[in-house]
């Protein structure tokens, strides 16, 4: 299955004679396995060697995630040795997942739901920001053994934002102008979000499903909680969905009805594929300001590359990248 994508594509890394990869990408038999044209434009199987160092994401699910496609992508652009697989990591597995690495050897991870908050506690050496807000979404490995933990997510979300409002808005002066913002989520990214707002002097006001854990974070980040149904009780200046709603599957469904939203909002859905989310389409018709995920996902993972690889990014390749493969995606209406 998903499981043993990365030992296909990294075959001939370890001394394989072949990887199976049908021609014809409607000829795949079964979970986890990869056309040939995917092997060798996305992961250019054909250039990977012993020496190729090794990167990718951590999730679960991973079937829908595009890191792959934009960190392959960019280090192909840099002319960089290195592969970015995904690696499918149920909750229960992270520990025996990591205690492997050494023996890839992975260079590092991008880390998604659900082990944003719990890979903090097999990791050497925490980023500021990462004991800040209680969350990492990437890993280095270092030559010494050594684990070190950064987040991206908060920077990509405020500079996501900013960029947004400076594009959209007639004499933007750099600051976000927001008073108030209503974050959906309790998880990782919403966690991040939020103290990147709160640090911008944002009054942030929390809601999930799950009342308990909305009131936990709340507590951790400053904020207000209130449960799921008050979201739509009051107006706030900034709408942020940090759920999984409107990503495949459920991509005719929005966390927030469309009636409530105002012109006057800034409207931001942190959920990448489909770029154009039905809360997306419904905050533009209502005339709101539209931040995307695309915006933030391409931010933070720029923002990896450097932590990996040492160098400026090549962001216009990554952007290009995520579009294309986003294209592709319509929503049923």
């Amino acid at each position: 299955g998903e499981i043993g994508t990365p030992s296909r594509i990294l075959a001939g890394r370890f001394g394989a004679a072949f990887t199976f990869a049908p021609l014809n990408p409607e000829k795949i038999l079964a979970p986890g396995q990869l056309g040939w044209g995917v092997l060798r434009d996305s992961y250019r199987y054909d250039a990977i060697t012993p020496k190729t160092r090794i990167y990718g994401v951590i999730a679960d699910p991973v079937g829908h995630s595009l890191s792959p496609v934009i960190h392959n992508a960019a280090c192909a652009a840099a002319g960089i040795d290195a592969v970015y697989l995904p690696f499918l990591v149920p909750a229960g597995h992270l520990r025996d997942f990591l205690a492997s690495a050494s023996r890839w050897p992975l260079a590092g991870l991008s880390v998604t739901i659900p082990h944003k908050e719990s890979v903090l506690s097999h990791v050497s050496h925490r980023d500021p920001l990462v004991d800040e807000i209680g969350a990492a979404n990437t890993l280095r490995f270092e030559a010494d053994g050594s684990v070190c933990s950064f987040n991206t997510d908060a920077t990509a979300a405020i500079e996501a934002i900013r960029a947004t409002l400076e594009e959209q808005e007639t004499g933007f002066g750099g600051r976000l102008g927001l008073n108030t913002a209503l974050i959906l989520g309790a998880g990782g990214a919403a966690r991040a979000i939020a103290c990147g707002l709160r640090r911008q002097g944002v009054e942030v006001t929390l809601a999930s499903r799950t009342i308990e854990r909305t009131q936990e974070l709340a507590e951790v980040v400053g904020g207000k909680a209130i449960d799921w149904p008050a979201r739509h009780r009051q107006p706030y200046d900034c709408i942020i969905n940090a759920t999984p709603v409107g990503m495949h599957p459920e991509v005719n469904e929005s966390p927030f009805d469309a009636s409530h939203l105002r012109p006057y909002m800034v409207v931001f859905d942190t959920v990448y594929n489909p770029e154009n989310t039905l809360l997306v389409k419904e905050a533009r018709a209502a005339g709101c300001r539209v931040v995307t995920g695309v915006e933030m996902f391409v931010r933070q993972a720029s923002e990896q590359f450097q932590i990996w690889h040492g160098q400026q990014p090549p962001e216009g390749v990554m952007r290009a990248a995520l579009k294309q493969a986003t294209s592709s995606v319509r929503v049923v209406e």
